[in-house]
């Protein structure tokens, strides 16, 4: 009988450790381990902001106000509102023409904020332009520059053409003069294009 009892209690131990082991394994194999403990964002949460950076740049670009960015610029140098200590609009979002005399900068700078700023997203604003001796090659003017990106940023990029006989949207608009006209004596890009065109521009927005 105590042998009998003994062997019970050894077979009993036996399952019950079989029991657990069954168990640790199952919820080791249930968690799903994610980059985000090491400081990277998940794939998936950064799909979902390249998503909502390009979404963004879209619902400005629908109004306008994207492009009339590109060209706020003041023939004296520098975007319109801008601090002159520093270089576009430095931390500050970004400005563009206003829709109504009671505002001076539009839904930029709203939309912006709304999608990232106050969700604890930070992100850098760049206006990039062609050269004129090689297409190929660009330069870019910063509109808002927020720091160094981290390796979780994500970019979003729209093009806008311009044109010889456009103006500037700016108060400062040299006297409603044309981009040709003015050059790049009176704005950051220069007649890169033979023909009508007088410059591709990239808005490139880049949110961490």
């Amino acid at each position: 009988m105590v042998d009998d009892r003994g062997q019970a209690y050894t077979l009993e131990g036996f399952v019950g450790a079989l029991v657990v082991l069954t168990a640790l394994l199952f919820v080791f194999q249930s968690i799903v381990l994610t980059p985000t403990t090491a400081g990277t964002v998940d794939q998936d949460v950064k799909a979902q902001l390249r998503v909502q950076a390009n979404d963004a740049l879209r619902t400005v670009d629908s109004d306008g106000t994207l492009e009339n960015l590109t060209r706020y610029w003041n023939a004296s140098g520098g975007f319109a509102y801008a601090n002159e200590s520093e270089v576009g609009y430095g931390s500050e979002p970004p400005c563009a023409p206003a829709r109504s005399p009671d505002e001076v900068c539009d839904s930029l700078g709203e939309t912006l904020h709304d999608a990232f700023t106050v969700r604890g997203y930070t992100y850098n604003l760049y206006v990039s332009y062609q050269l004129p001796d090689d297409p190929t090659e660009v330069a870019t003017e910063r509109v808002v520059y927020r720091g160094v990106p981290s390796a979780n940023a994500v970019t979003a990029r729209h093009t806008v053409v311009l044109y010889d006989d456009q103006r500037l949207t700016a108060p400062d608009d040299g006297g409603n003069a044309t981009l040709e006209s003015l050059g790049s004596n009176g704005f950051y890009a220069s007649d890169a294009d033979e023909g009508v065109v007088y410059n591709v521009v990239e808005v490139r927005l880049v949110v961490w």
